[in-house]
């Protein structure tokens, strides 16, 4: 997105036999990947938005795979961002939640690779904000190629929990949604003191809520604080700790405070957003740093959705446009 890296990318290890792939600085796409060894193989948390950087990693991480080369996949969610490198591994066991793998089809590569075409034609348009949702999204999409990407659901599903035992090694995964997606869920290495939250926990970055509800969300934060890891891998943004899942829950709970009056007054979402995003109680608090506060206004839709009020917005296939043309409205604020 043009902003000057905050940390630096590459392989962090976190405990023994257990690494992330951070990407700076967390924005669309700038995804966060697990290894974890076990044994004589590894498992990986995650995949990148397309096939070269999902390869890039594999590159760096080759000392790690020598040994131990990747048998197993875990999705942590449905965005495209955390799963569209899976066919790279399709020969291998690829796990996630059965709502996961339900919502995995539903915008396929095919959908940005238009998109990526179209920003350029949006560009030139100067009415209506299309001209503005020709630039966020062209700058959004593009670092990365979907041409060659087919999408690869996982194979094997969950519900609740489950535990994986691999050479020795406990992988506890929990199902934490419907929350920032249909099918989120954490990995918990309880014998390492790791937690890997995928899109639950960004750092340094604006969360987003896609589905909903924001307390779900809430629940999951306070979840993985109850278990006391060592280290947090967000799905986007440096390595965590226990401040950061404050500082979100505070961010959520601060959002929902603000938010819900104005929705009653019958304030549309992107009206609402403008006036928090202006307003001085937002720019003293913490969050007001993060990266990309022009999201709050796709969590400020799903939860007007929550409190049964309209959203706005064009139906059907033009409605996820409409939907970023509004929020990219909001990037004229200067933060």
């Amino acid at each position: 997105m043009g902003e000057a890296p905050r940390y630096a990318e590459g392989l962090y290890e976190l405990a023994r036999d257990t690494h992330a792939w951070l990407v700076p600085n967390g924005s669309w796409g700038e995804t966060n990947l697990g290894l974890v060894r076990c044994g004589d193989e590894t498992v990986l948390i995650d995949t990148c938005w397309d096939l070269r950087f999902t390869r890039e990693m594999l590159r760096h991480a080759e000392p790690v795979l020598r040994e131990a080369p990747i048998t197993r996949v875990i999705n942590t969610h449905a965005d495209g961002d955390h799963c569209w490198g899976n066919q790279l591994f399709a020969d291998n066991p690829i796990l996630a939640t059965r709502a996961c793998v339900g919502q995995m089809g539903h915008h396929p590569p095919g959908q940005l690779r238009a998109l990526q075409w179209g920003s350029k034609l949006f560009r030139c348009v100067p009415a209506a904000g299309v001209d503005e949702l020709g630039r966020y999204m062209g700058d959004m999409l593009r670092p990365y190629r979907f041409g060659d990407v087919k999408l690869t659901p996982a194979t094997q599903t969950f519900e609740g929990e489950t535990k994986l035992e691999i050479g020795g090694t406990v992988l506890h995964l929990v199902e934490v949604g419907p929350g920032h997606t249909d099918g989120d869920c954490i990995v918990h290495l309880p014998e390492r003191g790791v937690v890997f939250t995928g899109d639950i926990l960004f750092v340094g970055v604006t969360p987003v809520a896609w589905a909903g509800p924001v307390s779900r969300i809430v629940e999951s934060l306070k979840l993985v604080l109850a278990m006391a890891p060592r280290v947090i891998v967000p799905g986007h943004g440096p390595l965590a700790g226990v401040a950061d899942l404050h500082a979100q829950i505070a961010y959520w709970e601060w959002v929902q405070a603000r938010l819900e009056p104005l929705a009653r007054q019958g304030l549309p979402p992107e009206q609402a957003c403008r006036r928090l995003l202006e307003g001085a109680d937002f720019r003293s608090q913490p969050f007001a740093a993060w990266l990309a506060p022009e999201r709050l206004f796709t969590s400020a839709c799903t939860l007007y959705r929550e409190w049964g009020l309209p959203a706005g917005g064009l139906p059907g296939p033009l409605g996820a446009l409409d939907h970023f043309r509004r929020q990219a409205r909001l990037t004229r604020l200067a933060f």
